[in-house]
């Protein structure tokens, strides 16, 4: 079906598959290519999201991978029953020199250029968006969790889900809060300043020579506060070590100061539980039990560690209160003062 799929629409006969990341991928000609699902993005979005790399990759170098167009000249292509695209990956020796950038200056950078975008999407984009977003993954949340209410848990996963929803239900709503006080004190409209981000910053690692290769999938029309909460997120989830957060605004500073608002902004994504959204999500829309197995696995030990996480939130919002001298509204919730 790949086989005959690749040649009817592209002309490639790959002889051996392999992997990359969890995407299927091939040689051709010298070249490597992966197949990368779009089941949820329209037309539209693919074209937005190949302008925003196509741009990025003339400002910012070789370390894009391209989306390569079917025989008829669409970015859409249909393979195995799928929507995907076939992106061509850079050749490694073209992305080495990214390697040796520290994480807080690539990012910067990349936001710089980002800024000067001069085609703002119209589906590509997430800016603007985040009150409304949050609150329509919190509705369908309670919808879940009023519904095992209403029988008896299944199993650990259900259980844990039935206890600590009310207290990430409280914890969303004040990173919605916070987020709506935000929009209604930034007078200079900096809320609306958009770059372009990654959909989900900090899974890849820029020391790791596979995943220095960004995919124009991967990108998203954002402010930058978006990719710089996230990549304090997952600095924190994975070695709790302030060092390195700081480290990492510091190199940041280095080349894009953060604004007031942008850490306002900030601290809203901080206080939203992604990770408790996503597994969640994961488990229900899970189309296999091995699938099921892997949210679940993740979700009881995120749950472990929410202690943790609520600790980080008040050190991190003192750091900035007494170190940066930045005057966060504070949270009484949270018990930061």
């Amino acid at each position: 079906m790949i086989e005959r799929d690749l040649y009817e629409q592209y002309r490639f006969t790959p002889q051996q598959y392999t992997t990359y990341r969890t995407f299927h991928a091939f040689v051709e000609n010298g070249e490597f290519y992966c197949i990368v699902p779009v089941p949820h993005q329209e037309d539209l979005e693919i074209l937005e999201i190949k302008q925003m790399s196509d741009y990025m990759k003339f400002h910012q170098g070789e370390q894009f991978a391209q989306i390569i167009p079917t025989n008829s000249n669409k970015l859409v292509g249909s393979v195995a029953g799928e929507r995907v695209v076939l992106l061509k990956l850079p050749r490694r020796w073209n992305i080495r020199q990214h390697l040796k950038v520290r994480e807080g200056e690539f990012l910067a950078r990349f936001h710089k250029h980002g800024l000067y975008y001069p085609y703002p999407p119209q589906q590509a984009t997430r800016l603007g968006m985040w009150r409304e977003l949050w609150q329509n993954r919190l509705d369908q949340m309670e919808m879940w969790w009023k519904e095992k209410t209403e029988e008896r848990p299944a199993n650990r996963f259900e259980e844990l889900f039935f206890e600590t929803f009310p207290y990430y239900l409280g914890l969303t709503e004040n990173a919605i809060q916070y987020y709506v006080d935000c929009m209604w004190d930034d007078k200079q409209n900096e809320v609306a300043l958009g770059t372009i981000c990654f959909l989900k910053y900090g899974e890849n690692s820029l020391n790791d020579l596979n995943s220095s290769v960004i995919l124009p999938t991967e990108l998203i029309y954002d402010h930058p506060s978006r990719d710089i909460a996230e990549s304090i997120r997952t600095k924190y989830l994975k070695s709790k070590m302030m060092e390195e957060i700081t480290g990492f605004l510091q190199d940041y500073e280095n080349i894009m100061p953060i604004s007031f608002t942008t850490w306002k902004l900030m601290f809203a994504r901080l206080l939203f539980p992604l990770p408790f959204f996503e597994n969640v999500e994961g488990y229900y829309y899970a189309n296999s039990d091995e699938m099921r197995t892997i949210y679940s696995s993740q979700f009881i030990e995120f749950i472990k560690r929410a202690d943790d996480y609520e600790q980080f939130l008040q050190s991190f919002f003192q750091y900035l209160r007494m170190k940066r001298e930045i005057k966060l509204p504070e949270i009484d919730w949270l018990c930061v003062v």
